[in-house]
């Protein structure tokens, strides 16, 4: 398992990537002003990713009646893995507390599960779909 991205789920999406793109002047992997996600190159392995926070809610299914959960999400640590669904049922079977199982994203181009940390933190595992 490594950290491949550490995603900042914004309430203002355009402000937040000019920032990072004109402010802070990291570099765009992926993504634009008019889109939901962008990712950055920080200079390391580890890339910054901005993402709509009604995006993530969205696809976790945290909107409506569960929007106070926890207070939408600020932040998610990325963790890339060779088996999501094996990865998934460890940490299942070690305690962490299970958002999403594993399921294939089209629209992300990844297959990812959703967990907790201890503090209620957003941790996803994920692989990249096979094309």
């Amino acid at each position: 398992m490594r950290c491949s991205y550490i995603r900042l789920l914004v309430e203002d999406y355009a402000s937040s990537f000019r920032f990072y793109r004109d402010v802070m002047r990291f570099p765009v992997l992926w993504g634009a002003e008019s889109t939901r996600y962008a990712e950055f190159d920080v200079g390391s392995p580890t890339r910054l990713a901005l993402n709509e926070r009604e995006a993530m809610a969205e696809a976790l299914g945290t909107t409506g009646r569960d929007a106070a959960l926890p207070g939408q999400d600020r932040v998610s640590v990325i963790f890339e893995v060779d088996d999501v669904d094996a990865s998934a049922a460890e940490l299942v079977t070690a305690g962490a507390p299970q958002v999403s199982p594993p399921q294939d994203r089209p629209v992300w181009g990844i297959r990812a599960a959703h967990f907790r940390d201890p503090d209620g933190y957003l941790l996803e595992v994920n692989r990249p779909l096979e094309t």
